[in-house]
């Protein structure tokens, strides 16, 4: 049987198996990283207050808010990456990652610039986070700082993976991520067992990403020679104004995504407070586990699209798209609905909440779960194209709609409102745009 799929294996495509060998090792890697969060959320909501348990999972929400923190330079020097290797210029490589490396550097200087001129000017720095108890504030506005600065760091330190996909060399990020979960799933059930502070829990959780991606970064850049490169290519200011304007309409795409699809945690907590926004966050991760474990196999689309497009193979462009679809209308549609059903018995055994969630919630979840993973291998292939600024016009009309509805809704219909605020403003607006550029492209 080994042996025949080692056949098969090998008359694949090389680019295809690369993409497969990226999925595999990435699978693994998402499943233990999910299954860390699946065994964690338990154990904090059971050692910890509403109101606490409410900070830790929007302190996890806030990790995905501010994924744009780079500006959008880590997309677009994958793309620049990218046609750097199509091109065998070491040159144009080096100074590609040299003017990512001293903008990702300064946006987070700028970022922790920014939080501690807030924390100490502001009056109340934590009204975003909603209602928070006078016995949490100080610890609340400790861990937010910590949060922030291991976020700063993290923003260069992360640029090896957009170079590691550039490389087609996804299944290191897996094993990356494998390693961090390991860490975590040991350190963190410790923590909560000796019911430590928030700072400790996050030195646990994001710390762990840190340390990890600093290994991931040094081993691997040792390996390729391009600590070389970098020192040879030094830092090209022409180079770093093209990244730097590249990457501002990446921004506003990854702005807008995080203001439509996580934006959550701001609404609920406010509208509705800490605790009903901890039994949401709880409920939704179940989501993110599944989808975050099955979108594994999309980490390698966009570089494999963007060097496929580049190359005029439109074919096999449209034969992976139509493919990856079609897969995840039918594996994440067939998960997301056992787990709206069997979610009754989950939040009882598992979650142990004392009242299961309405039907709708995990309903609107498993909905957008599915909506999300086929946004992203649409997004995949259209910012392989280079197609941004269409994608841009609709994501700010999205947004803007998203926004509005969340409000409206939130206060309406209670915390499943949020999601299908999302919902409906993609649909309507995103999805027609999708359409016509898709049908440009691929006929």
């Amino acid at each position: 049987m080994m042996d025949y799929l080692r056949r098969r294996f090998d008359r694949l495509n090389p680019r295809t198996q690369r993409l497969l060998r990226t999925a595999v090792v990435n699978y693994f890697a998402r499943f233990a990283s999910a299954l860390t969060v699946l065994i964690t959320i338990p154990m904090a909501r059971q050692t910890m207050s509403g109101e606490r348990f409410g900070i830790w999972m929007m302190l996890g929400a806030l990790l995905t808010f501010f994924s744009f923190a780079d500006f959008g330079v880590g997309n677009g020097a994958l793309n620049r990456v990218t046609a750097a290797l199509r091109k065998g210029d070491k040159l144009e490589l080096g100074r590609a990652m040299s003017a990512a490396y001293c903008c990702t550097a300064v946006s987070g200087a700028l970022l922790i610039a920014l939080w501690f001129v807030w924390a100490f000017a502001a009056k109340d720095p934590l009204a975003f986070a909603g209602k928070v108890p006078e016995v949490l504030r100080r610890e609340t506005l400790v861990a937010f700082s910590a949060f922030v600065v291991l976020v700063a760091v993290n923003i260069p330190l992360q640029l090896v993976q957009k170079f590691q996909l550039a490389y087609q060399e996804g299944y290191r990020i897996g094993f990356a991520q494998l390693a961090y979960s390991l860490c975590t799933v040991i350190s963190l059930p410790l923590a909560l067992y000796f019911k430590t502070s928030l700072v400790v829990l996050l030195l646990c959780t994001l710390g762990m990403q840190v340390f990890v991606q600093l290994v991931n970064m040094a081993t691997w850049f040792s390996a390729r020679g391009l600590f070389d490169i970098l020192r040879h290519a030094g830092l090209h200011a022409p180079t770093v104004l093209h990244l730097l304007r590249t990457g501002s309409a990446f921004f506003m795409l990854q702005l807008c995504a995080v203001l439509a699809y996580n934006s959550d945690a701001f609404f609920i907590t406010q509208q509705l407070g800490q605790a009903v926004y901890g039994d949401f966050a709880a409920v939704q991760r179940i989501f993110l586990f599944v989808s975050g474990t099955l979108g594994a196999a999309l980490l390698g689309l966009w570089p494999a699209f963007g060097e496929a497009i580049g190359r005029g193979e439109i074919a096999w462009v449209r034969r992976t798209y139509t493919r990856a679809m079609l897969m995840a209308i039918a594996v994440m549609g067939s998960i997301c609905l056992f787990i709206t059903f069997a979610m009754p018995l989950i939040a009882r055994y598992w979650l142990h909440m004392d009242v299961p969630p309405a039907t709708v919630l995990p309903l609107v979840l498993g909905t957008w779960a599915v909506i999300d993973m086929l946004e992203k291998i649409t997004t995949s292939l259209l910012n392989g194209a280079g197609l941004l600024r269409p994608q841009l016009l609709a994501a700010m009309a999205m947004a803007a709609a998203a926004l509005a509805g969340k409000w409206l809704l939130v206060s309406l219909v209670g915390p499943w409102g949020s999601v299908l605020a999302t919902i409906l403003a993609y649909t309507l607006i995103v999805v027609p745009v999708q359409i016509i550029l898709l049908r440009r492209l691929l006929v």
